[in-house]
């Protein structure tokens, strides 16, 4: 955010049109007060009080929209003021040497100094209106995509149209203001700046600027703020366009490594035959046909069986489930850095992207224990590819993140079959106690979460050896590091098994 928005009332320095005339009419009254009584004693004492008193007003008031001018605009934007002057630069200089004139000519009593002062005060209020001018009947319309991804460049497009008839507006700069997360070069409040050199009247034209996105999350463009100092450059008048756009920035995409993939594939094949054998899987039925050896004999047709004298046995066309479901653990601890939480947000955020592309099946979930859980549940992979990279942008982690609670959620609301379930999360311990206490909880039987999930542990070096990143330059020194690419459930066995020896905890009923 903005340096002012943390503090409100944080002094920020903004020569406005408003304040510099007040600064002006404190100094003139000042000089008048003490002045004017040396050159024309008829100004008496209570003439110099009242033109101190008036000095003293103008001069806080001033002083008052300087420092906080700023935050006043931000106030009257709200309130329903769109435009204000501002004095620029060269303003202040070109308006410095009025100053000058004016008082050398009062102080001489000279009256070349005073006809160039009248010279050019002529142009100053020409410019002004000509500024006023500029900026009527323009109006302004953002494009931006609704999405993008860490790393990548964004257009956005800002088209301005000028709605009066006959005259052009000249020398339009378009400020748009960007806020939210962290840009590329480490702020996290910009402005993309686009200007105009000519809009003829009744016409519009187009300009672009680009942004790049260091952090995932929800951003947001806007207010856009439009301004002109045509044709001298010494007045500025500026106006504000409320309009609002939010821009989701989702998590970097890396590439899974093939022997991690080969190794689901193949874990997946074997839990399918498993359940295969068992008959657990017929779920839409096919056809009747004769019973034939390895059948099971919970889909004998005894109906058709009776009217042909023969066993008959009823087939179901069997329906595939996506290969895996995703669930990612986002616990907030001192131990586990920035840096490794992004690493894992993006292993989920991949594994869903990887997941739809490859599988045709037609059911996806994502499951999220993090400050505000969430499940992603959808049957087409467009949807919730988007919906689940939408979910991984916004999460946050927390102390209060309860795996356990979405297991049961996952177990409440979504029938599992033969889906491989990968776990990411960096308490392996804890996550297999949950998978445990879930499975003997659960109202089904047959339901054993442990056999059916892939733990990774959410660390630098195990998510190295499932997942890289195409700009991650350290690939290779992870590579080393990574001793085992996951742990699956006969690694959490055994290392329970080794710390069995230690008295259980007793858990409050």
């Amino acid at each position: 955010m903005s340096s002012t928005a943390g503090n409100p009332f944080r002094p920020s320095f903004s020569l406005s049109a408003t304040a510099l005339t007040q600064l002006l009419a404190s100094f003139a009254c000042f000089l008048g007060a003490f002045v004017l009584p040396i050159q024309f004693p008829e100004f008496g004492t209570l003439s110099q009080q009242v033109l101190i008193i008036l000095a003293v007003i103008t001069l806080l008031l001033g002083t008052g929209n300087v420092l906080f001018g700023r935050q006043l605009s931000r106030l009257l934007t709200r309130a329903g003021k769109r435009s204000r002057v501002v004095i620029p630069r060269e303003g202040v200089v070109y308006l410095a040497i009025m100053l000058t004139l004016a008082v050398g000519a009062l102080l001489g009593h000279r009256n070349m100094p005073l006809l160039v002062f009248g010279m050019m005060a002529g142009p100053f209020v020409l410019n002004g209106w000509i500024v006023y001018v500029m900026l009527k009947k323009v109006s302004l319309t953002r494009r931006v995509p609704r999405r993008a991804m860490v790393g990548e460049f964004v257009v956005v497009e800002i088209e301005v149209s000028n709605g009066k008839r006959f005259l052009a507006s000249h020398m339009l700069e378009v400020r748009d203001r960007v806020s939210g997360g962290k840009l590329s070069r480490g702020s996290r409040d910009e402005e993309g700046t686009v200007t105009y050199l000519r809009i003829p009247a009744r016409d519009s034209r187009t300009g672009r600027y680009q942004l790049r996105f260091a952090d995932r999350g929800q951003y947001q463009l806007g207010p856009i703020r439009v301004s002109s100092r045509f044709p001298l450059g010494i007045g500025e008048r500026g106006q504000i366009d409320s309009q609002t756009s939010v821009l989701i920035v989702h998590p970097r995409v890396g590439t899974l490594l093939p022997d991690w993939q080969r190794q689901q594939k193949e874990l997946s094949e074997a839990s399918k035959r498993a359940q295969l054998r068992m008959g657990l899987f017929d779920d839409e039925f096919h056809r009747i046909r004769e019973f034939r050896s390895g059948d099971n004999p919970r889909s004998i047709h005894w109906k058709s069986t009776a009217k042909r004298g023969q066993l008959m046995i009823r087939e179901h066309q069997q329906n595939r489930h996506a290969d895996s479901l995703v669930i990612l653990d986002l616990p907030k601890s001192a131990a586990w850095d920035g840096e490794t939480i992004e690493m894992a947000i993006s292993l989920a955020t991949t594994i869903c992207v990887e997941q739809t592309k490859s599988s045709s099946g037609g059911h996806y979930l994502l499951a999220i224990a993090a400050k505000k859980s969430c499940l992603v549940p959808s049957r087409s992979p467009g949807v919730f590819r988007e919906q689940a990279l939408d979910a991984l942008a916004m999460c946050q982690p927390s102390a209060k993140a309860s795996l356990e609670d979405v297991l049961n959620r996952v177990v409440s609301e979504h029938a599992l079959y033969d889906e491989r379930i990968i776990l990411i999360t960096p308490r392996p311990l804890e996550a297999t106690d949950a998978l445990d206490r879930v499975s003997r909880e659960s109202d089904s039987e047959r339901l054993d979460l442990l056999s059916h999930t892939t733990i990774i542990e959410a660390s630098l070096a195990a998510m190295a050896g499932v997942m890289t990143l195409s700009d991650d330059s350290t690939d290779d020194r992870r590579s080393t590091l990574a001793s085992s690419s996951h742990r699956n459930t006969s690694d959490i066995r055994s290392l329970i098994a080794e710390n069995s020896a230690r008295p259980p905890v007793e858990e409050p009923a």
